[in-house]
């Protein structure tokens, strides 16, 4: 029984995150059908950061992102999530309309009440089965957005920040929608992401780059156990990229969040453990990226332990500075009333 019990240890430990297999998606336009995405396997385990350098249009980053956040559903093949099978969602029903060849002017209004005669028919025919298809698709779309909810962190190019919300509310805004509201934990992450202090600015008030960062808290203040980022970086310089970089991955090190980041910049992979890379719809090749050499897993440890011990530091000095501070303002008002008394007890002198 014991060693059942530790093979399933085992298993649960090394299971991945994410597995794809032959995840095909079919998009059927104009009557041709089109593979956005055409056997994709895959798996990534926790705590992996995974670049995809991708090609054209048509390479299938948005598909794919879609379909790792469950806003999509594939056509074809499995898609796994912790072991356990991510909902799916049937696509629409298409409307199909009778309509009969275009007679000659003068014959039209002869033609018209054929077709919506006809029309009504198939409505009423349809109206049953449609309306349960079209009841199973939102109770599948629903159970897809409470996936998305509980474990997916989205990062966008554009920061899609709600002006008339602080930093702070915009954070707590992602975790009321997923049901885990937590000040504290909001603002720890505003501190992480190196925005302590801005928490009550409004977007308007903050750069670029800072904004940015106020999306990376928001997407990660859910404790959510994958995220993702579709060009996060695509509308920052280069200095502020690279910042944004460490911020972002450094989080996802430290709380073993899993990051699939889409991007066009070559110079992104020294963050990665992986690189994948796209074509076509199919994945053309799967690499090591610098951070998952041995040498880039040690620069993330001593990097990591840095920023705990100045971590440390700064909860140690904190406390220190408030009570210095506080007993200074302490000493200054025992002297004003110390001064206060004195002038008191001074006799007064006449003139």
């Amino acid at each position: 029984m014991g060693g059942a019990w530790l093979q399933t240890m085992a298993e649960n430990f090394t299971s991945p995150l994410i597995e794809l297999r032959g995840v095909r998606r079919l998009y059927t336009s104009a009557g041709e059908t089109v593979a956005a995405l055409d056997g994709i396997d895959l798996e990534l385990k926790q705590g992996e950061v995974v670049v995809m350098l991708l090609g054209p249009s048509g390479s299938g980053k948005t598909t794919l992102l879609n379909v790792l956040s469950a806003m999509d559903s594939p056509t074809e093949g499995t898609y796994r999530f912790l072991g356990e099978g991510v909902p799916t969602a049937p696509d629409a029903l298409e409307t199909t309309r009778f309509s009969l060849p275009m007679p000659h002017p003068l014959l039209q209004p002869l033609v018209w009440p054929i077709e919506v005669s006809v029309r009504l028919i198939q409505a009423t025919i349809r109206a049953p089965s449609r309306t349960m298809a079209s009841r199973r698709r939102a109770k599948a779309l629903e159970a897809q957005a409470s996936f998305r909810r509980r474990n997916i962190g989205y990062v966008f190019q554009q920061y899609n920040l709600l002006g008339d919300l602080t930093v702070l509310e915009n954070v707590m805004l992602a975790q009321e929608i997923a049901g885990a509201r937590d000040r504290t934990h909001a603002m720890d992450m505003i501190s992480r992401v190196g925005l302590e202090g801005l928490h009550d600015r409004f977007p308007s008030e903050l750069s670029g780059g800072q904004q940015q960062r106020v999306a990376i808290a928001r997407s990660l203040a859910k404790k959510a156990q994958l995220l993702l980022g579709d060009e996060p970086t695509g509308n920052l310089d280069s200095e502020t990229t690279q910042q944004v970089m460490d911020v972002l991955l450094g989080i996802c090190r430290k709380e073993q969040v899993t990051a699939v980041i889409v991007t066009h910049d070559e110079s992104l992979t020294q963050h990665a453990t992986r690189v994948l890379r796209l074509d076509s719809g199919r994945l053309q090749s799967d690499e090591r990226g610098a951070a998952g050499t041995l040498v880039g897993k040690s620069k993330a440890v001593m990097k990591d332990a840095l920023d705990t011990a100045e971590d440390v530091v700064d909860t140690v000095r904190r406390p220190v500075e408030a009570a210095i501070h506080g007993g200074l303002a302490t000493a200054k008002a025992l002297t004003g009333v110390a001064k206060d008394i004195a002038e008191a007890a001074r006799p007064n002198r006449k003139e």
